[in-house]
């Protein structure tokens, strides 16, 4: 009888032994934590790339600013509201202008040569001083304007107005600023800062 309870308990003894090790075994606290947009897991707790915010990255962090590296005019049109040419022996001679609210704060070179409606090519500028939102979440204006010599003034061909940025919106690398109905369109490549 005692051959079986000595068994017994060192069967006992065993089984807690083996229950103590599997009981005490560390779980890895990134093991069920999943860091999504390139974000990585330490000790629990995701470290979010630069875009990237949140408990497991998964929310947009507001650029403070968005930078415009080149624009190019997808849509303007050939002739003026009245029918005429916008000027008198060539296309128009164009830049553009983007405001915040009511406050300019950007105006482009002039394209180095007149527009040609006929030829079918869209306009593309680089221009040296990049234009800047600084203001990401709010509403800006983008216009199209002929220059044209004294004493005439310049003439306005068109303007849209517009947001670079919203909160699900997964920084694209370009943004379309037009409409069906409207008389220019543009397209533009931008660069984010966080």
């Amino acid at each position: 009888m005692k051959t079986k309870s000595y068994f017994f308990y060192l069967a006992l003894v065993g089984f807690l032994l083996l229950f103590g090790a599997i009981s005490c075994k560390k779980e890895d606290p990134c093991e069920s934590k999943t860091c999504l947009n390139g974000g990585t897991c330490d000790n629990g707790n995701c470290g979010c790339t630069e875009r990237w915010t949140g408990e497991t990255c998964g929310t947009q962090q507001t650029p403070k600013v968005i930078k415009f590296t080149k624009l190019e005019l997808t849509k303007y049109p050939a002739k003026t509201t009245t029918g005429g040419n916008w000027d008198p022996s060539d296309g128009p001679d164009v830049y553009m202008k983007i405001y915040k609210g009511t406050t300019l704060i950007w105006t482009g070179p002039v394209f180095p040569f007149p527009l040609d409606p006929a030829s079918g090519q869209n306009p593309v500028f680089s221009p040296a001083t990049k234009p800047e939102l600084t203001s990401p979440l709010e509403e800006y204006t983008i216009e199209l304007w002929d220059k044209d010599t004294a004493p005439d003034t310049d003439d306005f061909m068109g303007g849209l107005k517009f947001k670079a940025y919203n909160e699900t919106n997964n920084f694209p690398e370009s943004l379309r600023i037009e409409c069906t109905s409207c008389s220019t369109g543009y397209k533009v490549d931008l660069e984010y800062t966080f």
